[in-house]
């Protein structure tokens, strides 16, 4: 059983739900957590948390950086990313 985090702006938040049951939508929730956390945001674990936005807005980062960083996270701190066959694809476009 798995905290119910979806907030009040996210499209599928239901305000009468507390916690996730289905295993798959435990595995999202993870999977959401742990790439829109930014690193040393959680007391105790420095490690976790993608910087996401930081990896993408950075001109210092290639596709296979960000990728490796996100697999090793998932890899990590997912733990139905074990269960469940997970894989992440990076690919930055003109615009």
């Amino acid at each position: 059983m798995e905290l119910y985090v979806k907030y009040v702006g996210d499209p599928n938040y239901d305000p009468d739900q507390v916690h996730i049951e289905n295993e798959v939508q435990q595995l999202i929730t993870q999977i959401e957590t742990t790439l829109f956390t930014n690193r040393a945001e959680v007391l105790g674990s420095p490690d976790f948390g993608c910087n996401l936005e930081d990896m993408v807005y950075s001109l210092g980062l290639n596709e296979q950086q960000i990728k490796s960083t996100i697999d090793s996270q998932i890899a990590t701190y997912c733990p139905l990313a074990k269960k469940y066959n997970v894989t992440c694809e990076v690919s930055f476009f003109r615009g």
